[in-house]
């Protein structure tokens, strides 16, 4: 896609030295980092409301968040936000200045939802090189999300497939809030640097219907109050190979979107963090644990 190559030879140019980069460019990026900082360190307790941006997470994490239950956050987590913030406001400073043609960013928009108004805030509408405006998220991944979920045998359908953050409910509604077309996500990796423009197919109207109509239905469950919290995903037992069987560790482990969830602790109160206990590797990875039996094999 042009706007990639447009913005690689920004940043080539940018490394040798060669780009003088605009007063008006360098204001923005300012004040976009300012912004990210204030909505990330200062963040108040603003009340429950559906969000565009959270709408196709999991059910049971936004009825938790609309009872009034706080996430349970670790430190760091300022750290990845932050991060992701500001690695957006860099590549929105590389847009700006490859001469990427933005027609606007951090449009409010809004969407009448199973008679309800929802509201959000798009990234920004890009106008490609045949005049067509279309929405684009912006998102930051880690080296592992950008390598397999976002570019190789990742994409689109990897990304809808895999999606606990509801990152595609999210594109489609922002498209269908400007009667635009959703482009897709520009990703940064935020360890390497790299970028890459994921697109979405032109044949994605029927996922569209589809996500809007999940819309929908997620918007009458969140808004019932009859409606409660429930446990949605279950723990699996560990198990490791020995004799060419199957053997159960006595441990489960937390599904994924249990562990990368802030109120894991409510669903599972004895949920512990510890190294893989069936990893061989010399530098175990951790998981999450809803019972910890055994600690070694």
């Amino acid at each position: 896609m042009l706007t990639q190559l447009k913005v690689q030879d920004f940043l080539q140019n940018a490394v040798r030295g060669e780009v003088t980069v605009s007063p008006d460019s360098i204001t923005q990026f300012t004040q976009d980092c300012n912004e990210a900082i204030t909505k990330q360190m200062t963040r108040g307790d603003e009340g429950y409301r559906i969000r565009m941006s959270g709408l196709g997470r999991p059910l049971c994490q936004q009825l938790l968040e609309r009872e009034g239950h706080k996430e349970d956050m670790e430190y760091n987590s300022m750290f990845r936000f932050l991060f992701g913030d500001l690695s957006e406001a860099v590549l929105m400073l590389a847009l700006r200045e490859a001469g990427v043609e933005i027609v606007d960013f951090q449009r409010q928009v809004e969407l009448e939802i199973a008679g309800h108004t929802i509201k959000g805030t798009l990234d920004v509408i890009l106008r490609d090189e045949l005049g067509e405006e279309k929405v684009w998220d912006i998102k930051s991944a880690s080296e592992w999300a950008f390598k397999y979920k976002y570019t190789g045998a990742g994409g689109y359908e990897a990304i809808k497939n895999d999606d606990p953050f509801g990152y595609a409910m999210q594109g489609f509604l922002y498209a269908e809030a400007t009667g635009l077309p959703f482009g897709g996500w520009i990703v940064v990796n935020k360890s390497s640097g790299e970028i890459a423009i994921v697109e979405v197919p032109d044949w994605s109207q029927d996922d569209k219907a589809d996500y809007l109509k999940d819309a929908a239905r997620r918007v009458k469950i969140l808004t019932d109050p009859a409606k409660k919290p429930t446990v949605d995903f279950k723990d699996e037992f560990e198990t490791f190979r020995r004799d060419g069987e199957d053997v159960r560790t006595g441990n489960k482990i937390l599904a994924r979107q249990c562990g990368m969830c802030g109120f894991k602790h409510h669903c599972w109160p004895k949920a512990v963090y510890h190294d893989k206990v069936t990893s061989r590797a010399k530098n175990k990875p951790k998981v999450w644990y809803g019972r910890l039996k055994k600690k070694e094999l």
